[in-house]
């Protein structure tokens, strides 16, 4: 007679519960990481999220695993804000808004932005945020609302100094980083 683990194993979806306390301690870990940056503990993380440090070693192996959790979680925002953007009957707005996206996660995220973006830096992400930078650029080249000579190698361009000037401002002071993209996109604008 076969015993129970001559059976064969079916993978099972994640529990509700355990879909939902996911979503938690990365909130959690996003905000600890955000005020602590990366050599936050997990036990502060626990104590955010309202768990035992237990539970999140038992969905993630350690900061690492928890650092790639959010990784991917900004990407997938990124993705979004890229498709809200790209879907803005003005391109230009909609191209503002996601350079406002990135300015205010790498704002938001200052103590611990320069460990996820190595983590997100593969070649397929990389590509499709290429991909989109270009889609956004050209669509506001079209509608006339930027000269006709930017590219989206200008546009990738402002958004690597807006990661520094991000970088170079106090904690909490959004004012340098919006005064910088709002004088180089008035700069890139068709004059039309």
């Amino acid at each position: 007679m076969p015993s129970l683990s001559d059976a064969p194993r079916t993978l099972r979806a994640p529990r509700r519960d355990a879909l939902r306390n996911d979503a938690i301690v990365i909130e959690a870990a996003r905000a600890v990481f955000a005020e602590q940056g990366p050599q936050a503990s997990m036990e502060a993380i626990a104590t955010r999220a309202g768990l035992g440090v237990g539970t999140i070693y038992r969905r993630f192996a350690g900061k690492d695993a928890l650092l790639d959790a959010i990784a991917q979680t900004f990407v997938d925002e990124m993705d979004r804000a890229a498709e809200t953007a790209a879907a803005d009957p003005d391109p230009a707005h909609g191209l503002e808004r996601f350079l406002d996206f990135v300015g205010a996660f790498n704002a938001e995220k200052r103590r611990y932005a320069a460990a996820l973006i190595d983590r997100v830096a593969s070649d397929e992400v990389s590509a499709r945020t290429a991909d989109r930078v270009q889609q956004l650029t050209q669509a506001a080249v079209d509608a006339g609302a930027l000269a006709p000579h930017v590219l989206a190698r200008d546009i990738k361009a402002l958004i690597v100094a807006l990661r520094a000037v991000v970088a170079a401002s106090p904690d909490g002071d959004n004012t340098a980083w919006r005064r910088f993209l709002h004088i180089h996109l008035t700069g890139l604008r068709t004059t039309r």
